[in-house]
């Protein structure tokens, strides 16, 4: 009986780093200072600059980003009265005057931007000049925040940073906004898509390619198409995935062969190579010259192959003319060694099999 082949698998490295401690040491004259950053919004601003500059002499001390939950520390500053503030992409948001930093001590001091615009609609008092200007800035990045432009602005940070629902979030007021605009509902269903929330990015893309009907865009539309597959296929709908990467051909057959590629790889990377033959099969059929479309139909292929009882692997059928194609093409290639190593191996198995049923006896006439 012949047994699917088992694929080797290579082993998964972990990395550790190893923390190194020191002992504390003592710093004479100097505390430090640490707090969180809340922006407008009401959530932690990632990544932004807190500046702490000495009002007694000319002496400039900065956090460079704040990490992932807004928090900041700096240690070692000299007891003395400082200016604070939080800088986003080179301009200052809000400050905090005459802020004493405590010898040997940490001074707590934490930045609430939401709070502080909504204390200053209360509390109205006469403002120095610095913070007349530091008050003009919060109002102008409140007022753009509630722009279409500014959530959508917003979620592409959130998107980038990796924090998906809050991408999502922010996508969704976008499209609240003005629901004419194509990108936001595309944008919206990557930001669900990299939730595995399918059903939603699904539903985000239709919207898209509905907006975009008023206004044909076929380059575009060619590809919400093929992002729309890739989510199909993450989903497990490969008569779907297939349908919608189809119509991306049909729309832009320069992309055509990128397009299955782009499928094949997303089942791949998922874990269901057998299921990307047929995507790698499309890529090669619209571009017979996409060579490492070959190499990765080979390498796919290879998921189907078997064993004979002896522990032979027979290659699935156009496995090794993948490989060869894939070095007619790119005969000094990054994967050229791979395959012709690949065609070595399996070229002996077959034939090994082809002796073996040469050598069997001829059946009896009845």
């Amino acid at each position: 009986m012949i047994k699917p082949a088992k694929l080797l698998s290579l082993p998964i490295l972990l990395l550790l780093s190893l923390a190194l401690f020191a002992p504390r040491q003592a710093l004479a004259q100097t505390g430090s200072i640490e707090g969180d950053v809340i922006g407008f919004e009401g959530t932690p601003l990632v990544g932004v600059t807190v500046t702490i500059d000495r009002k007694d002499i000319k002496q400039h001390f900065e956090v460079k980003k704040t990490d992932k939950k807004g928090h900041y520390f700096h240690a070692g500053l000299p007891v003395a009265f400082y200016r604070v503030g939080v800088v986003q992409d080179g301009k200052e948001l809000y400050f905090f005057d005459n802020i004493k930093v405590p010898l040997g001590d940490t001074m707590k001091l934490d930045f609430n931007l939401k709070q502080e615009m909504e204390r200053a609609k209360t509390q109205p008092r006469e403002l120095t000049k610095e913070e007349k200007e530091a008050r003009a800035k919060q109002d102008e990045e409140a007022k753009k925040h509630d722009t279409m432009k500014g959530r959508f602005e917003k979620g592409r940070e959130f998107y980038q940073a990796k924090q998906y629902d809050q991408a999502v979030e922010e996508f969704k007021a976008a499209a609240e906004l003005d629901p004419t605009q194509h990108v936001v509902f595309a944008n919206l269903a990557e930001a669900y898509k990299n939730t595995r929330k399918y059903d939603d990015a699904v539903q985000s893309y239709t919207k898209a390619l509905e907006v975009l009907s008023a206004k044909p865009d076929p380059a575009t539309e060619a590809s919400y198409h093929m992002n729309l597959a890739l989510v199909y296929a993450l989903a497990g709908k490969m008569p779907e995935a297939l349908g919608e990467t189809e119509k991306s051909t049909k729309l832009n057959p320069a992309t055509g062969s990128k397009a299955y590629y782009n499928l094949g790889a997303t089942l791949v990377n998922s874990g269901k190579a057998s299921e990307a033959v047929d995507a790698f099969k499309k890529s090669t059929e619209v571009d017979p010259n996409n060579a490492d479309a070959h190499y990765q139909l080979g390498i796919c292929l290879m998921a189907r192959a078997q064993t004979t009882p002896d522990g032979k692997v027979l290659p699935a059928p156009g496995t090794v003319e993948a490989f060869q194609k894939y070095i007619d093409l790119q005969p000094n290639g990054n994967y050229a060694a791979v395959a012709k190593d690949m065609i070595t191996t399996l070229s002996a198995t077959v034939e090994t099999k082809f002796k073996a049923e040469k050598e069997k006896p001829a059946p009896k006439k009845k």
